[in-house]
């Protein structure tokens, strides 16, 4: 009881504050204020961002409603957020499996054109059921479900080069590796940029010459949430060189 009269005095001293304020800016605006001839000098006087004000103002103007004044929590609306129940279960499901965050968004992506989590989404979910960390007997499971042959899965990844790493070399480089889940086999190549096409012919050639040198030939691949890889693409991924490459 003692915090509901604390939360209304709160509430009313801040309505009182804002109902004086858009009394004085009004006057502000028809020219009739007998102190104030521009509104920075209402904003300079009453230490008032005019941001913030002009956003409460302008949204009770509309709506004419004090309750429009007050602030409002931040962020959209839990609902709004939070994925439906079958949707996380989905996750929770590849997460038994002993898949990791990268994985498991890999697979959804893949999977479903309606839910398509990113590897910062499917950690929240995890998170919010205590799943976020392997347990002993995940790790034992996760060991016991390597790819079957080879191809199966590959994954790729681009690293920045230190300028120390290859002699006689001061400028900007990148490592891009191309590695088979199953046999560990790995190739890369040094590349001058990550750009979307430098990544997707480099990503190209080091495929070709592991199909060429040891007979994989990948069936998916996995990559990290870099835009050169097209996953941060938010309207139509299949527009992106290195998707259109895998397709």
């Amino acid at each position: 009881m003692r915090n509901n009269a604390s939360d209304q005095t709160i509430k009313k001293n801040y309505l009182q504050t804002y109902r004086f304020l858009i009394g004085e800016y009004e006057q502000v605006k028809s020219g009739t204020h007998p102190r104030f001839k521009l509104a920075r000098e209402f904003y300079e006087t009453y230490h008032t961002d005019r941001r913030s004000f002009l956003k409460y103002y302008n949204r009770y103007k509309q709506s004419g409603n004090e309750e429009d004044l007050l602030p409002g929590k931040r962020g959209p609306k839990y609902k709004t957020r939070r994925p439906s129940l079958p949707d996380e279960q989905q996750v929770l499901e590849l997460r038994s499996l002993g898949n990791n965050k990268f994985v498991i968004a890999n697979q959804l992506k893949q999977k479903s054109d309606t839910f398509n989590p990113s590897p910062s989404g499917v950690y929240n979910i995890l998170k919010r059921y205590g799943k976020n960390r392997l347990k002993q007997v995940d790790k034992t499971i996760k060991r016991k479900i390597i790819k079957e042959r080879m191809g199966q899965l590959g994954h790729i990844d681009c690293n920045h080069l230190s300028q120390s790493i290859i002699r006689g070399q001061h400028r900007k480089l990148y490592l891009l590796c191309v590695l088979d889940d199953y046999s560990r086999v790995a190739w890369a190549e040094v590349i001058e940029d990550i750009t979307a096409l430098t990544v997707m012919f480099s990503a190209m050639r080091c495929m070709q010459v592991i199909k060429q040198k040891f007979g994989i030939q990948f069936e998916e691949m996995i990559a990290d949430n870099g835009p050169e890889f097209g996953t941060a693409v938010s309207q139509n991924k299949r527009n992106h060189p290195f998707e259109r490459m895998l397709v």
